[in-house]
């Protein structure tokens, strides 16, 4: 008897479940509703007669005797993945959508003159997806990635574009209240500086967005931490201190490593990263 025909696809919603720990998770993760993740785990458990996970009250959970099948699961998926870059670096001369992640800081202050010019200079279409939060490269969510960081994961490669440097900013008739930060600002240099100046006090209120904290500082509700690019641009604000504790964040031009040769994005990630050094006297002066 043939082994039922394994759908690829399907073991997307298998590997979801697992690492988010939940089907809500997963539903999150994958930007699908909470059913279709249910009916996908049902059909592959169905058609190979397999039970991958138990049904518990508290959702469900990998059956012990199965994590070398997933783990098998998981390696068919990175190999897949692999297969699907290499064939995008094979269509280096075709035409496609150029899809770039920025911070919303850089995306909005920085990127739509370069943006601009990289189109009229490379002709694809582009794609901005501005996200603080990660956004999966290796899952082809994205073929670029501009983010500030000290170390980037390790199936990327990066070109170095610079720093970022940052310092506290006020208004003049602004309180002295501390704003913090919320969401994936929280894993943040200038999060971790903050969370130490204040000494585990926490803040009246917290946002998950520079531009935000920029604008609520400018309405006079505190001071706050920023990307001297926002504060030294923003109007109404002042620079109250600079901190030498206040270290500052390389910034990359990044893509996966299956990636680095492919000529659909060599190009543009050489033009941004050259753009981005040319800034360097505003974005870390």
């Amino acid at each position: 008897m043939k082994n039922a025909q394994m759908d690829w696809d399907d073991l997307r919603f298998v590997l979801a479940v697992e690492d988010q720990g939940s089907v809500a998770g997963a539903a999150r993760y994958l930007g699908v509703n909470h059913a279709t993740v249910l009916r996908r785990i049902a059909s592959f458990e169905t058609k190979h007669k397999v039970r991958l996970f138990d049904k518990t009250a508290r959702g469900y959970r990998l059956s012990a005797d199965r994590r070398e099948l997933i783990e098998a699961i998981r390696t068919a998926g990175k190999s897949l993945q692999q297969v699907g870059r290499l064939i995008d670096a094979e269509k280096s001369l075709s035409p496609g959508r150029l899809r770039i992640t920025f911070t919303d800081t850089l995306c909005s202050r920085i990127l739509p003159p370069i943006v601009q010019d990289l189109h009229a200079n490379d002709g694809q279409p582009i794609e901005l997806i501005s996200a603080n939060a990660y956004v999966d490269v290796s899952r082809l969510q994205a073929d670029i990635a501009v983010r500030p960081t000290d170390q980037l994961p390790d199936d990327l490669h990066g070109l170095a574009a610079g720093k970022l440097a940052f310092a506290v900013y006020g208004s003049p008739e602004g309180r002295d209240a501390w704003l913090g930060f919320a969401g994936p600002l929280q894993r943040s240099k200038a999060a971790a500086w903050f969370r130490d100046r204040l000494s585990g006090a926490a803040p009246e209120v917290s946002a998950d967005s520079f531009l935000t904290l920029a604008a609520m500082v400018a309405e006079g509700a505190g001071r706050a931490v920023l990307p001297v690019f926002v504060g030294n641009t923003w109007k109404g604000l002042i620079k109250l201190e600079a901190p030498k504790s206040l270290p500052s964040v390389p910034l990359w031009v990044a893509c996966h490593k299956d990636l680095v040769g492919s000529g659909r994005i060599k190009g543009p990630r050489s033009f941004l990263t050259e753009r981005l050094r040319a800034l360097g006297p505003i974005l870390a002066p």
